[in-house]
């Protein structure tokens, strides 16, 4: 039995090392520069690790930007969780949650508000419901969004950026983005 064990314990190292060889003569055969093995092992490692903590917690917060901080010296937890509950309660919704500010307070400008909800779907709808906001009277200048990473921040950003300037290029049409792409939206 253990010799048997021993075996295939050997055939399975043998082919382990011989991909192993023959994915880096693949490397070495088709990249021009020498980082290059890095840079594989760089995607490959991405491609072999699962979303990480940070991402899947990230998926369940919610952004608010443009809710108003109070103007005394410090806004407790429980005034801002307040103001949370109120806008939320304007969509006809009442999720479980933790709340906080992030950034430094500054008089020039309002932080952010970072929301996390228990599940993703509770996200969706709140999404979903961002547009009633504009008709509130107190509300109407709170923006509600996913959170997004630094680098997809800045993807966002300079799509939005070539938005813009294709409008002004264009002003008798009207363009769209979705899923990160920008299409020409008819009237």
């Amino acid at each position: 039995m253990t010799k048997k064990w021993h075996v295939q314990l050997n055939k399975v190292s043998e082919t382990v090392q011989r991909d192993l060889r023959s994915f880096s003569a693949v490397v070495t055969q088709n990249c021009k520069t020498v980082m290059a093995p890095k840079r594989i092992q760089a995607v490959v490692s991405k491609a072999a690790i699962p979303r990480s903590s940070v991402e899947s917690e990230r998926s369940k917060n919610l952004m608010i930007f443009g809710l108003p901080e109070s103007q005394t010296d410090g806004e407790s937890a429980g005034d801002l969780k307040q103001k949370v509950e109120e806008l939320l309660a304007d969509l006809d919704e009442r999720p479980l949650m933790s709340v906080k500010r992030i950034g430094l307070k500054t008089f020039s400008k309002v932080r952010h508000v970072v929301v996390t909800l228990e599940t993703r779907a509770m996200l969706l709808g709140l999404l979903k419901k961002a547009k009633q906001l504009r008709t509130t009277e107190k509300f109407n200048k709170v923006y509600l969004s996913r959170d997004l990473s630094p680098e997809e921040r800045a993807e966002r950003r300079s799509l939005h950026r070539t938005l813009s300037d294709l409008q002004k290029e264009n002003p008798d049409r009207r363009f769209r983005v979705r899923d990160g792409t920008i299409y020409f939206a008819p009237f």
